[in-house]
């Protein structure tokens, strides 16, 4: 059998479930720093990337006061993009003008379009490893397009977009139905996404494992199995 080890330890599992934006694909800070830039705010991707860490501890922290997520991921995208660049250090008069713009070409193009690095690299490695390998994405449709511009579909065995299933993570069936398509035992499988309540509290529900991707440290207070790049899934 094989078994998955991270820093924090071993897991005997036969499948890996992945979140895809913020974990497989991530948002195009090239685009969003350019965007700042034209509102005369230099930023950085490591600040863009501390930006997300502070949004998606604001999103927990939502999802605990009202007892778990009660918006749609697509109402939770409208203020994402702003919040982000605010929290990178982007004034939020700016932040706010920006985000219009990023909302749009979001609709034009969807931002979460961009690689992780060493994605490609770690699915083929699990695979050939003999993990079944796939993808459970709160999305709009598009993710499994966007997926295979990045590269990574061929990777993957099955993409399970919310969008098409009409049921969205956190709620467990979304995992279950993943599950029954590779047919693998939920208690055999893992799931790594980068948002707490969202990712973790959902795989759980449906009784998977969860780890998170988790690049600044942002979860460092969190008990959870965690990664700062997806490359430690290789060991």
């Amino acid at each position: 059998m094989p078994r998955l080890k991270i820093r924090s330890g071993e897991l005997d599992v036969d499948a890996v479930l992945f979140d895809a934006g913020g974990t497989l694909i991530r948002l195009d800070y090239t685009f969003m720093r350019a965007c700042a830039q034209r509102r005369n705010h230099a930023i950085s991707d490591a600040a863009l990337a501390r930006g997300e860490a502070v949004v998606r501890r604001e999103i927990d922290r939502r999802a605990a006061e009202t007892g778990g997520p009660r918006d749609r991921d697509a109402d939770r995208v409208a203020m994402y993009f702003g919040a982000v660049l605010a929290s990178a250090g982007v004034a939020r008069d700016a932040a706010e003008e920006a985000a219009i713009e990023l909302a749009d070409e979001h609709i034009r193009a969807n931002l979460w379009r961009v690689a992780m690095p060493g994605a490609a690299e770690v699915l083929a490695g699990l695979r050939a490893r003999g993990f079944r390998v796939g993808v459970v994405s709160n999305a709009d449709g598009r993710v499994a397009a966007l997926l295979e511009s990045a590269g990574l579909a061929p990777h993957l065995e099955t993409i399970v977009d919310s969008h098409h299933e009409g049921v969205e993570k956190p709620d467990p069936e979304i995992f279950r139905r993943a599950l029954a398509r590779l047919a693998v035992p939920a208690e055999r499988t893992v799931y790594v996404g980068d948002i707490h309540s969202i990712d973790v509290l959902g795989a759980r529900a449906a009784g998977l494992a969860a780890i998170l991707i988790d690049e600044t440290g942002g979860y460092a207070d969190v008990a959870c199995p965690r990664i700062a790049a997806l490359a430690e899934l290789l060991g």
